[in-house]
């Protein structure tokens, strides 16, 4: 298996300047650079640059893949979007961890495991997953969560360590969230385990209400304050400053919300004794989700057999000129209409017909090979 890794940097907050593009182009000659994008697939030898200081500096979102079982995603945020109290609860070192800079906090998430049949390129796991960031940012932790049952997962921390609080919603992950637990290759099985506590998300789904509130609990000062920032040209500044207090209005909220609740207290060990429950009654689902499969394919099957059974002499027709065309096509044709008179047949009662049909058929037929062994092959003759 030829190599392959897969690097995808984006930039959100801010584009890249011509310096910051030209810093990048050392780094590598064959990337695809642009004002808000690095990417670059390599098929044998490495990356020469550090994908964590590339995040320190530049950008704000990265992705990558290995075709030996690992993947990564990190994203960077300004420092006091995040909680890093809260952070430190979920995140384990390896594969969940947090870093800080002095201006940013940049998560990464870390799967490394043995690849089980195709490995998935890269390409495409970045649309997918870069609203994870706008999700954390807005307050909702469920990728946190997701990050430490990866952990828990790998052995980390061990089985008497309880788990951090489990966040609102975890039984219906955002197409994000259910693209991060795809990207690492998280057992379903454990995240459903981990949701029976998870309470269902807040009513509170008008969020231009929440902003409104929020601004007006704002004292004039602050608000003249912002804007004479925006107009000196620290935007970035001002954006941090009104996502920190717009994210600590929100807990508040939430905290004085009865119907919000963050469960926590169970141990890496009972959690895994659920899954072993999630997981028999997730087979029995697809077991009888099977069952009412088979059982309708068989009611559409005797039904079309009892509309074949209305036209016996117009199928025969279709069947020999079939067989006159004389070629492979059309011999599997011929075929799979003589299996579908033949079980029409049975089902209305009238096997002996059926044979005294065939029979005829097949004696006229006896110079063509390739049709005897196709009806041989489909049991029609022994």
């Amino acid at each position: 298996m030829s190599e392959y890794q897969y690097y995808e940097f984006l930039a959100v907050d801010r584009p890249l300047n011509p310096s910051e593009m030209q810093e990048l182009r050392s780094l590598s000659t064959r990337a695809e650079i642009t004002a808000t994008q690095f990417t670059n697939t390599y098929h044998w030898g490495s990356f020469g640059g550090s994908p964590s200081k590339m995040m320190e500096k530049y950008f704000d979102a990265h992705v990558y893949v290995a075709n030996w079982g690992t993947s990564n995603l990190m994203l960077r945020f300004p420092r006091g979007v995040l909680d890093e109290g809260l952070l430190s609860a979920y995140c384990t070192d390896d594969p969940m961890s947090f870093w800080s800079t002095d201006e940013h906090i940049i998560i990464s998430w870390l799967c490394d495991t043995e690849p089980e049949g195709l490995w998935v390129e890269g390409k495409g796991w970045m649309s997918q997953l870069i609203q994870v960031r706008d999700e954390l940012e807005k307050g909702d932790y469920r990728a946190l969560y997701i990050g430490w049952l990866l952990a828990i997962s790998t052995g980390l921390p061990d089985e008497d360590a309880t788990e951090p609080p489990v966040p609102p919603g975890l039984a219906s992950p955002t197409a994000a969230q259910q693209s991060l637990i795809e990207f690492l290759e998280l057992d379903e099985d454990l995240v459903t385990a981990a949701a029976e506590v998870s309470e269902p998300l807040s009513p509170r789904t008008d969020q231009m209400e929440d902003m409104r509130a929020w601004i007006d609990q704002l004292q004039e000062d602050e608000m003249r304050q912002m804007l004479l920032q925006l107009l000196s040209g620290k935007p970035g500044h001002v954006q941090r400053e009104l996502r920190r207090g717009y994210n600590q209005f929100l807990q508040q909220l939430k905290a004085s919300d009865t119907e919000y609740v963050e469960r926590t207290g169970r141990t890496v060990q009972e959690l895994f004794e659920l899954v072993e429950e999630a997981r028999l009654k997730r087979l029995e689902r697809e077991e009888l989700a099977l069952q009412r499969k088979i059982a309708e394919e068989e009611r559409k099957r005797r039904e079309y057999l009892a509309g074949l059974a209305k036209q016996f002499p117009e199928i025969w027709k279709k069947v020999e000129g079939f067989a006159e065309e004389k070629t492979g096509p059309a011999y599997e044709r011929a075929v799979e209409l003589l299996v579908d008179l033949h079980d029409a047949y049975t089902q209305a009662g009238h096997d002996e017909e059926f044979k005294t049909r065939f029979s005829n058929f097949a004696s006229n037929r006896n110079r063509q090979s390739a049709l005897f062994r196709r009806m041989r092959e489909a049991g029609l003759l022994v």
